[in-house]
């Protein structure tokens, strides 16, 4: 097996990629596995935390002459797969085991251990699934939930949550590798800054270019121009958010707002608004990618509306409102 039979979920990761020689201990067999034997096998790493099931051994060894062949590590001759089925032929007094061979790191076998335990043989506890994820999240942080999800059988949704709690500050990549293996930034911002001063330099870039460099998708690239090409020239910069705070702060002293549904609703909006705008990097990395595309349909319409009231309040002309007065 090679490193691209891990990353890709659709292909067999028992699939061999040739039966060399081990040494003294192995075999080729017509069938393109080894027989080897079992005194000069190694516990693997597993993914499950409770050992060996007694139970389904001897289920195994029932019929231990038609158990596929274990998956080992060339390597350290450690068992990726097939613990139990080790463990089933030396019950029954067998001294050698078909195998097939793993070409890969140590962290690699672990991958493929957890792939294939999660998805055939005695089922993975929800425990022994969610330690695996934590364990993944820890060597591989910059894989996608989606990508580690595909490995430990669980959904994406779960990954996200386990990430979410296990990350320590300031930990995150600002890279994913998704499962095609394509790095795709965790927040559009520093992208869309790089679009648009490669598109204010160079205006006859096409949006393929510009995605390319900025390391963004060409929809976002589309996005941009389309708001650097409807933004006047005189469009003022927008203060930020630790700016506003005395702002904020004299709103919520205001009579005209407090005093009254409409005006207490607004400031509600308002206050979770700008601490959003506070921190907006560490809430877009905790959001799930499987989310992502609806999130960005949703900021997009409330700065619209955002702005479009900011734009109503300008037009309108200044009037003296008591306290009470409706907003």
């Amino acid at each position: 097996m090679t490193t691209r039979d891990i990353r890709e979920p659709h292909r067999d990761a028992g699939d061999p990629r040739g039966a060399r020689g081990a040494g003294d201990a192995s075999a080729a067999t017509d069938e393109g596995a080894a027989t080897v034997a079992i005194a000069a096998l190694a516990e693997g790493d597993s993914p499950r935390l409770g050992g060996l099931d007694p139970v389904h051994v001897r289920l195994l060894a029932e019929r231990v002459d038609a158990m596929p062949p274990l998956l080992v590590h060339r390597a350290t001759m450690r068992v990726i797969d097939g613990h139990h089925r080790m463990a089933a032929a030396r019950s029954r007094g067998l001294d050698r085991v078909p195998v097939r061979w793993f070409e890969g790191s140590e962290d690699e076998a672990f991958v493929a251990a957890v792939r294939l335990n999660a998805s055939h043989g005695l089922p993975l506890t929800a425990q022994e699934r969610a330690a695996a994820v934590c364990r993944l999240l820890a060597s591989r942080p910059e894989r996608s939930d989606r990508w580690t999800a595909s490995v430990c059988g669980v959904a994406p949704r779960t990954v996200a949550a386990l990430r979410a709690r296990t990350a320590s500050e300031g930990a995150t990549a600002a890279h994913r590798v998704g499962r095609d293996g394509r790095r795709r930034p965790l927040s559009a911002r520093e992208g869309r800054e790089r679009a648009r001063e490669i598109m204010t330099r160079e205006p006859q870039a096409s949006l393929r270019a510009v995605a390319r460099r900025a390391g963004i998708s060409v929809g976002t690239a589309l996005d941009v121009r389309r708001r650097l090409t409807a933004e006047p020239e005189d469009t003022p910069a927008a203060a930020p958010a630790d700016s506003l705070r005395p702002r904020l702060e004299q709103l919520l002293r205001d009579p005209s707002l407090r005093y009254n549904d409409q005006g207490r609703t607004l400031l509600r909006l308002v206050t979770s608004t700008l601490a959003f705008m506070e921190r907006p990097d560490s809430v877009a990395q905790a959001a799930a990618s499987h989310s992502r595309e609806a999130l960005q349909l949703v900021a997009h319409a409330c700065a619209e509306g955002w702005q479009r009231f900011g734009a109503q309040v300008a037009d309108e002309e200044p009037r003296q409102d008591g306290p009470g007065a409706a907003v």
